[in-house]
């Protein structure tokens, strides 16, 4: 599904080999240092860091750096905090900044989506971000990238450093980085990681080739002759190179490959729209690479470079130099500012003009999407991820099909800001689209209603808490909670929307108590606790016959038949590389797809 989706978007980025080849030849502009030169920060450090992190157990600490304040032989920092120990540690702290979205700012040359084309480039070293749907920040979380599809970081408090799948592993990963602050990177040649050893090509690691008569496997570890993993300096394996390249110079090659360098988290974080809703901001960057002048000239200073998708306040229009570009010529200049507060000009063939029409609004009625604009106003819409047209679908009247719907106002030579809304399960959701692994779920849990959302938002990447799953344990079961919804036992439930399923969970003897007088209704429920609890419900109990989870020893032993009894019903699966992270605290999408396994199977 993931490869489909990517091929489906070659037409956004033109595939220029013999260009890009041109352009590798002199871009490259190398240093050279020991594979573990002290005091050096490599990527490869980087992301052997973030290893080492994960197999030390660090621990979780909000604004933690790395440091053992409680002396218990574990070091500790929170997401952000583990990228910033890597630098402390090899003293080359710099200007690392200590946050998540001030690291992607200030930090990070080169961005890119998880979606592109061609997904994840293949470094080691790069950092990976979920977006804050939340806050008044762009990030909400980071963490390192160990190639290969996977990450480390530091995650929360109780489930510390986890170590899973980029794409498709649940996590809500979108953005990748390249991260600057003095970090260099391999170019060419034999590099050791993990104790393996890679081949490096123009700045990426290679894959499913032969280098130096060494064959390398499809995850890109060289291999012996034998077929076993090839091992550095063992007889036979090749020296290792000293080439490294700036951070800059690696956003250089990646662009010459065909990547933007600009990730879409913004987008997300809005809902999707591309166009600003601020109307402060009248005008959008048409280009990538275009120079913010300090005059009307190509001669003057640059200011900033602006990328595709630039929101710009037009001040005013100068005549300036005249300039010939994508077919047009032009002396006119707008004097502009943008929203980091860079202030200068650019010539108007690279700015477009906002509409004055505001975009459609959503509403559902009777179950079906209805779509409104302003009067006299076409509505065009789509529904497979891109900016709708002229050309796109007319909107009639009321939709039911479920989807993320992108729609636009259209008067005369006017065209409005776009507006995202995901339709699922009669409701509407504006933190998550169609394209997510989790949407189908969503959408039949909604509809069956079996889950609802948080308001607009479903939250599907966010924990789900203990009482949340208790009413959708209770909806699964169609049990009429308010003959439940007297006085409770419980201290933190009374007179609460969820009194009435707690009450009945507990009377059933399905979950229990904190042991304080309190249910914990507020608190994460974690992946073992909720095996336990759908045990209890189904009466399931578990044979023998499946494979122990890599982490067997991680679960408890109280919810270890539990955990293989829901596995062997086909109710829940692992995390990747046969993990099952007992400890982890469910994702409310993930208690989606639980709940609605067991409302399949007629539980």
């Amino acid at each position: 599904m993931y490869r489909a989706k990517h091929l489906a978007k070659q037409g956004r980025r033109p595939l220029c080999v013999l260009l890009a080849l041109v352009v590798l030849a002199t871009v490259f502009t190398t240093l050279r240092l020991p594979a573990q030169a002290a005091g050096a920060p490599t990527s490869l450090g980087l992301a052997e860091h973030g290893l080492m992190a994960y197999r030390d157990n660090w621990q979780y600490v909000y604004g933690g750096k790395g440091a053992d304040t409680d002396g218990d032989g574990l070091r500790e920092s929170d997401c952000a905090g583990l990228i910033h120990a890597y630098f402390s540690d090899q003293g080359a702290l710099g200007n690392c900044q200590g946050g998540v979205s001030s690291q992607v700012r200030v930090n990070c040359v080169f961005s890119g989506d998880l979606d592109e084309l061609y997904g994840i480039p293949r470094i080691h070293g790069l950092v990976v971000t979920v977006p804050n749907y939340n806050g008044d920040t762009t990030y909400s979380h980071i963490g390192i990238y160990l190639g290969n599809n996977m990450a480390a970081d530091n995650s929360d408090y109780g489930t510390n450093m986890r170590y899973g799948p980029v794409v498709d592993g649940g996590r809500g990963w979108t953005a990748w980085h390249v991260f600057d602050n003095g970090l260099v990177y391999p170019s060419n040649g034999w590099y050791e990681f993990d104790g393996a050893l890679y081949h490096y090509s123009n700045c990426q690691y290679d894959v499913d080739t032969v280098v130096d008569g060494i064959t390398i496997g499809s995850d890109g570890i060289a291999l012996a002759a034998d077929g076993s993993q090839l091992v550095p300096g063992a007889e036979g394996s090749p020296a290792l190179s000293s080439e490294y390249v700036s951070a800059a110079t690696v956003a250089d090659t990646l662009r010459s490959l065909g990547y933007d360098g600009e990730d879409n988290t913004q987008d997300i974080v809005d809902g999707g729209d591309d166009v600003p809703s601020d109307s402060e901001f009248n005008g959008l960057v048409t280009g990538n690479g275009v120079r913010l002048r300090s005059e009307p000239t190509t001669s003057s200073d640059t200011v900033a470079t602006l990328y595709r998708d630039t929101q710009v306040k037009v001040m005013e229009t100068v005549t300036g130099q005249e300039i010939t570009a994508e077919g047009i010529t032009s002396d006119q200049w707008y004097h502009v500012e943008t929203a980091s507060g860079s202030i200068g000009y650019v010539s108007s063939i690279y700015v477009k003009m906002e509409s004055p029409l505001a975009a459609p609004t959503f509403s559902v009625e009777d179950g079906r999407l209805l779509i409104s604009a302003p009067e006299n106003c076409d509505i065009r819409y789509t529904t497979d991820g891109t900016h709708p047209t002229a050309d796109s679908s007319l909107y009639t009247g009321p939709l039911a099909l479920s989807g993320t719907y992108r729609a636009v106002a259209i008067q005369d030579d006017w065209t409005s800001p776009m507006a995202t809304v995901t339709f699922a399960g009669g409701s509407l959701f504006t933190d998550f689209t169609s394209d997510d692994w989790y949407f189908d779920y969503v959408d039949d849990a909604v509809s069956l209603g079996l889950f609802f959302g948080r308001g607009n938002e479903f939250d599907p990447i966010q924990t789900i808490t203990r009482a949340e799953f208790a009413a959708a344990l209770a909806n699964l079961a169609g049990v009429d909670t308010a003959a439940y919804a007297g006085d409770s036992d419980f201290s933190d439930i009374n007179g609460q929307w969820y009194s009435g399923a707690v009450n009945w969970v507990a009377a059933m003897g399905y979950m229990s108590g904190m042991g304080d007088g309190t249910f914990g209704a507020a608190n994460p429920i974690t992946r073992e606790q909720i095996c336990v609890t759908l045990a209890n419900y189904a009466g399931l109990t578990y044979s023998g016959s499946s494979q122990a989870f890599s982490d067997d020893s991680s679960i408890a032993s109280w919810a270890k038949n539990a955990v293989y009894a829901c596995r062997e019903r086909g109710l829940i699966s692992g995390m990747g590389n046969n993990t099952f992270a007992p400890k982890d605290n469910a994702q409310r999408a993930q208690a989606c797809v639980i709940i609605l396994n067991a409302y399949n199977q007629g539980l």
